[in-house]
């Protein structure tokens, strides 16, 4: 049976493993206020890329920071979960950033990320699952 693929010739990405944690970002406007939280995003996506090598977990996590600009602000506060792949074991976790970033925005971001390994955890064990999250908080620590 061939293989479903995505228009560029790729295997579409519901047939791609998913990254043990990766990071992601939705922006409301790219403004010179939210360029730092933009580029801690970034440092920790690049930092969490090279850090999660060889790191294997039962739930896979994707972590979407919500930045405020001027078009669209978060509707929310926090972490949230989204969505659930059963199929990759992928759960995405959202993040709501403040208006203003702190003068260290990438430690600010690196804290997001750990509070939202936690509320996969709570997710999971809502459901009944027994999953250990220490991998991917073992992953931050290493950045």
């Amino acid at each position: 049976m061939p293989e479903a693929q995505h228009p560029a010739g790729r295997p579409s990405e519901a047939d791609e493993a998913a990254e043990v944690l990766s990071i992601g970002s939705v922006v409301g406007g790219a403004t010179p206020r939210n360029a730092p939280w933009r580029d801690a995003i970034r440092n920790l996506a690049v930092g969490v890329k090279e850090a999660r090598s060889g790191v294997q977990a039962p739930l896979c996590l994707n972590i979407v920071f919500h930045v405020p600009g001027n078009i669209l602000k978060p509707e929310f506060s926090g972490t949230r979960t989204g969505t659930f792949s059963r199929r990759r074991a992928l759960l995405m976790v959202q993040v709501a950033l403040p208006d203003e970033p702190p003068p260290d925005a990438d430690r600010y971001v690196i804290s997001a990320a750990h509070a939202a390994i936690s509320t996969a955890g709570g997710w999971a064990e809502q459901r009944g699952v027994d999953v250990d999250v220490s991998a991917l908080h073992a992953i931050l620590d290493r950045l």
